[in-house]
């Protein structure tokens, strides 16, 4: 006679916690890559979005663009109000620049400071330009009292960069993005402030004099 013995083992616990700990390790994972004062994307997630959209950009040979962005005279707002007004101008700035994306793989991120910064896939420079132009209205119309600045409402500055992915490129070639981006915002930052630059060979000669 053949017999054959075995268990039965209800795992449904065990599932449940397994899922359970899946979605935390996920919310975790999330977090990690979320600014705690502003709620947008933190640095972290930057760097990875620009590294993925640029192999994707390299594979298509879509442009890929980038907004620096920094609110003017910040250090003097902080002074005069204080930091939990500051912080409080932050969390509404954010706020306002939000509410102007919808396209799926664009990514608005503090960058550090009162610095932001806006990954824009597939978008060339013409399109970046009308992206900064809108960002800024709708800051400009939060109308928050700024006594530091000359508009005495809290403006920003943005450098913008466009890079037309191409197959001889390599992985590096992203920070180029940065570089500029970051040159054309210096520029716009010691031209008067309150204005949009799109990078070109003088923003890196201001950046870099001889």
């Amino acid at each position: 006679t053949t017999r054959m013995t075995g268990t039965v083992q209800d795992i449904t616990d065990r599932k449940q916690s397994e899922q359970e700990l899946t979605h935390y390790r996920a919310a975790l994972e999330a977090q990690v890559r979320l600014d705690p004062l502003t709620d947008v994307a933190n640095r972290l997630a930057l760097d990875e979005a620009v590294t993925r959209e640029w192999h994707r950009a390299l594979r298509s040979g879509a442009p890929l663009s980038l907004l620096m962005i920094d609110v003017d005279h910040f250090k003097a707002y902080n002074d005069h109000y204080g930091h939990v007004a500051g912080d409080h101008c932050l969390q509404q700035v954010a706020g306002a620049l939000s509410a102007q994306f919808g396209r799926t793989g664009d990514l608005l991120a503090r960058y550090g400071g009162e610095e932001f910064a806006v990954l824009l896939p597939g978008a060339d420079a013409s399109a970046a330009m009308a992206v900064a132009l809108r960002l800024q209205d709708a800051v400009r119309l939060l109308a928050l009292a700024h006594s530091g600045s000359a508009c005495g409402i809290v403006t920003l500055s943005m450098g913008v960069s466009s890079l037309h992915a191409a197959p001889h490129m390599d992985a590096d070639a992203a920070q180029a993005l940065f570089q500029q981006a970051d040159a054309a915002l210096y520029t716009a930052k010691h031209t008067g402030r309150n204005r949009v630059v799109r990078y070109g060979a003088d923003c890196m000669a201001a950046l870099h004099p001889p």
